[in-house]
């Protein structure tokens, strides 16, 4: 169904029911009217249907029951009918009642975006996953990425936390490198998006409105990935944005208010349970009395007190038609005001796009004109605040008035200065501290498709696209606010300039062969990119003064880099009988940021597939309607290490103060001299390099009403890009440096189902569900032999024989209740007492499962549709629990200050934290309701002069988990101070004028 609702259905799909709904029957036509039904080859109405007058404008969509109505129709008028591709001619007579049949072209229906270009889906070798995105079932969608959670098996998508601004994290089938880009390549109506995202925006796709998406296409193994060769190991997403329809002028509007709210606290102890808990636990000792004295009265929540409910807004207005039947366009605006739930964060982004798409000199010349804008005004929470929250006395109050820093309660010694150890109001560290940024970014990109007039079988492409934006921005603490007191507040302010420019230019040529009944395609191409950036930033002391009576300079840096690639590529598809087909690529890139003897890398593919349902066997067969196997290997690259010059001899030059040497001090002034420091370099760098296996199965039954995908891959990356490692003693200018060493593999199993499980005119019942099985290891880290080497990072290691990002710590030892044993261990040597070398690798990040299921129902005018995703197998590094778990005197009064506790502390008792203890690493597999969707569709009449959909949506309503923290899809594991992902109600309104 998700391919067969494009966005002019969906438009349509708004303009049909208010009639049903109020028992009202359409309008009667006027004179000069035309009016009918489409429908296809089984009698079943189409809907979005394009009806227009052949060489003008004027055009209507059909209805939900496939039911047309056009004006201003004369006799002789060419009435042109078009859907998904399949275009019918009829002369209009003056028909009181036209029934039209399309019959789908099931082929036409099928072309998917691929690497530059586009493909019959039924001959494609690779693997690959195209998602059109049903504008009825999005929810709440601030962002791009938002619209592909869940939809494709193998694809995880975690956000950082629920913060407008948050990043996403997305892998293709796991991670192919330690320390390199792991982000797939993303390429957004043939512009390139860089992975290093834009300084003051966040989201590196929040510069896209999510409403201008028509579709994704994920590409995952190395036959459908290597024609991009460079930055492609870690997978493809091409985005493909609506367009202009043939037609008259359409407006749609779509607009929503939501509510956001916390979903789920810490639970912590209230200001009475913290007293009790104090007389209790320590009342017979001396230091209670110090303790009493410095408890306050009061019950305060302090996450209550920095969490807040928000409303929000989104408007979204789009205007497309066509100029004639040549010239189809679309222009979009798009607002977004989004606060969030801790408080001071918050998100107001503006957003425009035009796309034209007219076809000359009988359309031989085909031109794509794009363009996407975006500002954004963003201001950043300081997040420290949540943990600060967590453990902040609760039976203190918010506001002191006496204090002289910003009226907030602080923790001060006996000489009223703050106690910089002390954990700092956390409302005084939202409100006395501003992180503001603005931004604007283009993308826009000019396609010419040109096809020879005197040879038509030879296609000549060119685009250039940019990606440029510019950013700016500020970050002030206040002189007062507790946090930063001692050292006198600050204001920095920083700027930012990107340019990135792409030139493709290639030649395709296909021709349909006698030899064999087969059909080739030919393409060969070069592309030069470049990739450019610019910025400084200078900040100052506001109390705290140099010598010459100025506020003290404590930063003061600028920089400028840039980095090419240029590439040579090719691609052969052949199809033998429509049975049996190849594909063969080759690009060889060359990366500037390689040193000139290992610049250049080459990058070749290979895919066999065997469309199994058109043999003769099969062929005829009332239940498989596609069945095709298919077989891959390849070689993508990688060197994306955000290292422009690291093969070079470079210099770090350090100014302002409080930066570079020490040297001493004259009368109690620190005195600083700037450094020239030689970096770190490694004129051997070279490009890592993920050998790909895949074999997969396409299959359909019942006229495709059951279809899906099956597949298994094997990746090897080798000659890993590795930034720890560490140098022999004076080789070097650094401890470590950047140097191809180790291996890794990933291999999985991946899984798709789609259903249409009813398909008739008034009940339609859709149901998706992918799943994907990945196990990661790393197989190599020396150059020699490193079974015993470990890069370790925290609480995290890399071990070889391992999955990357292993949790590193004690096995626990636990008493016959199964409660933990405070400081007892398993002696994994066996050498008598507990030490470092008693630390093992245990659990990962990385699920062994991820899945997703979404089903929508339609009954008439109503739709009701429900989405989710989730993961098996998954562990999180508890560190909110570990932090919070001492309950010695110590541990809960420290220098004259009270700290909170978790209730979970209770469970283990601790009274020293263990945050070694492999306790805390606890199991985080979970499954998410995303989205619940419900929305009624209605159509124009007399009573109302516009169609459309109203909908209510409610985002992340439950989370299915044993996971003890307060949400489980955190991203790297680490669960600290996650900034807590909302419950969100949404209205929302689409209409069609």
């Amino acid at each position: 169904m998700r391919r067969k609702l494009n966005f002019m259905k969906i438009a349509s799909l708004f303009a049909a029911v208010l009639q049903l709904f109020l028992l009202q029957s359409a309008a009667a036509a006027q004179p000069g009217t035309a009016k009918g039904v489409v429908q296809n080859e089984n009698r079943e109405p189409l809907v979005g249907a394009a009806v227009y007058v052949k060489g003008t404008s004027n055009g209507v969509s059909t209805g939900i029951d496939g039911r047309f109505v056009l004006p201003n129709v004369t006799v002789g008028d060419t009435l042109v009918f078009s859907y998904m591709q399949v275009t019918r001619e009829i002369a209009f007579k003056g028909q009181t009642e036209l029934v039209v049949t399309l019959e789908e072209n099931k082929t036409l229906e099928q072309v998917v975006v691929v690497g530059y270009g586009q493909m019959r889906r039924q001959d494609v070798t690779g693997s690959l996953a195209n998602v059109k995105i049903d504008d009825a079932v999005r929810g709440f969608t601030p962002n791009a990425q938002d619209l592909l959670v869940g939809k494709v098996a193998g694809v995880s998508i975690i956000n950082e936390g629920g913060a407008p601004q948050s990043h996403s994290r997305i892998r293709i089938r796991g991670g192919s490198s330690l320390s390199a880009n792991n982000e797939p390549l993303i390429i957004l109506d043939g512009v390139y998006i860089d992975n290093q995202e834009i300084n003051g925006v966040g989201n590196i796709l929040s510069t896209l409105n999510p409403s201008d998406v028509e579709s994704f296409t994920v590409l995952k193994d190395a036959s459908a990935t290597a024609i991009y060769g460079s930055r492609a190991s870690n997978g493809v997403i091409l985005i493909t944005t609506k367009k202009g329809t043939p037609g008259k002028l359409r407006i749609t509007y779509d607009g929503n208010v939501s509510v956001g709210t916390l979903k789920k606290k810490v639970d912590v102890m209230t200001g009475d349970e913290f007293r009790v808990f104090l007389k209790e636990a320590y009342s017979d000792l001396p230091i209670y009395e110090k303790m009493k004295e410095r408890q306050g009265l009061v019950n305060t929540d302090w996450q209550d007190v920095i969490f807040q409910t928000t409303v929000n807004t989104e408007h979204n207005l789009s205007v497309y038609g066509s100029a004639g039947d040549w010239m189809p366009y679309r222009v979009s605006f798009g607002l977004t005001d989004l606060d969030g739930i801790l408080k001071t964060s918050r998100t107001e982004r503006y957003t425009g796009s035009f796309s034209l798409t007219p076809k000359l000199f009988d359309d031989h010349l085909s031109i794509t004109l794009n363009g996407r804008f975006m500002y954004v005004k963003n201001r950043f929470a300081n997040w420290d605040a949540i943990g600060a929250a967590v453990a902040m006395d609760p039976s203190q109050p918010v506001y002191d008035k006496d204090s002289p820093y910003g009226g907030y309660f602080t923790w001060v010694g006996d000489d009223h200065k703050v106690i910089q150890v002390a954990t700092k109001n956390p409302l005084s560290m939202l409100e006395m501290f501003q992180d503001k940024a603005h931004a604007f970014n283009f993308k826009g990109n000019a396609q010419f498709d040109y096809k020879l007039h005197f040879w038509p079988d030879l296609r000549l492409n060119l685009n250039l696209s940019l990606d440029a934006s510019n950013s700016d921005g500020f970050k002030y603490y206040d002189e007062f606010i507790p946090s930063d007191y001692t050292y006198g507040g600050g204001e920095f302010n920083w700027d930012q300039s990107i340019r990135n420019s792409t030139l493709t230019a290639y030649a395709k040529y296909e021709k349909k062969l006698g030899f064999l009944d087969s059909h080739i395609d030919i393409m060969a191409g070069y592309e030069w990119q470049r990739y450019w950036r610019e910025g400084s930033s200078i900040g100052h002391r506001l109390k705290d003064f140099d010598e010459y009576g100025n506020p003290r300079l404590i930063e003061d840096t600028s920089y400028e880099n840039e980095h090419y690639l240029i590439s040579f590529f090719g691609r052969l598809n052949y199809n033998v009988k429509n049975r049996y087909l190849l594909t063969a690529t080759l690009r060889r890139d060359g990366s500037s940021r390689f040193a000139k003897a290992n610049r250049w890398s080459l990058f070749p593919s290979v895919a066999l597939a065997w469309r199994i349902s058109e043999e003769s066997f099969l062929k005829n067969s009332n239940v498989v309607s596609d069945l095709k196997l298919r077989l891959g290997w390849g070689i993508t690259g990688q060197q994306e290490i955000n290292i422009d010059y690291g093969h070079l001899r470079a210099y770090l030059h350090s100014t302002g103060t409080e930066v570079g040497y020490l040297r001493g001090f004259d009368n109690g002034t620190p005195i600083w001299v700037a450094l020239l420091r030689p970096e770190s370099y490694n004129p051997d760098l070279k490009w890592e390099s993920t050998i790909t296996k895949n074999i997969g199965l396409d299959f359909g039954f019942l006229n495709n009403r059951i279809e899906g995908t099956f597949d298994f891959y094997h990746r090897k990356t080798e000659d890993l890009i590795n930034l720890q490692t560490k140098t022999t003693a004076g080789t070097n200018f650094k401890e470590f440096v950047a140097t191809n060493i180790g291996s890794l593999e990933n291999k999985g199993i991946e899984f798709g189902l789609n259903g249409h499980i009813i398909h008739k005119k008034d009940l339609q019942w859709e149901v998706g569900f992918n799943a994907a099985w990945n196990q990661n290891k790393i197989t190599k880290l020396t150059d020699g032999d490193d079974r015993n080497t470990r890069l370790q990072s925290g609480v995290v290691v890399n071990m070889v024989g391992y999955a990357s990002n292993m949790y590193y710590v004690y096995e626990q030892i636990y008493d016959e209740h199964g409660k933990p044993i405070e400081g007892l261990y398993k002696d994994q040597n066996n050498d008598g007492k507990i030490s470092a070398e008693d630390l093992r690798p245990y659990k990962k990040a990385a699920a062994d499962w991820t899945f997703g299921l979404n089903t929508k129902l339609t009954w008439k005018a109503w739709d009701f549709a429900i989405a989710g995703h989730g993961s098996l197998g998954n562990y999180n590094y508890n560190a909110v629990a570990a932090n919070g778990a001492g309950l010695s005197p110590t541990s809960v009064y420290v220098s004259e200050t009270l700290n909170n506790r978790v209730k979970s502390a209770f469970d283990t008792n601790f009274q020293i934290a263990q945050p070694l203890s492999d306790y805390y690493v606890q199991d985080a597999s979970f499954f998410r309701i995303d989205n619940i969707v419900l929305g009624w569709s209605f159509r124009k009449s007399k009573w109302f002069p516009l169609s459309g959909r109203i909908y209510t949506t409610v985002q992340n309503p439950f989370v299915f988990t044993g996971y003890k923290g307060i949400d489980p899809e955190v991203f790297g594991g680490y669960d600290g101070t996650l900034y807590p992902r909302p419950v969100t109600y949404l209205f929302g309104v689409n209409l069609n004028f």
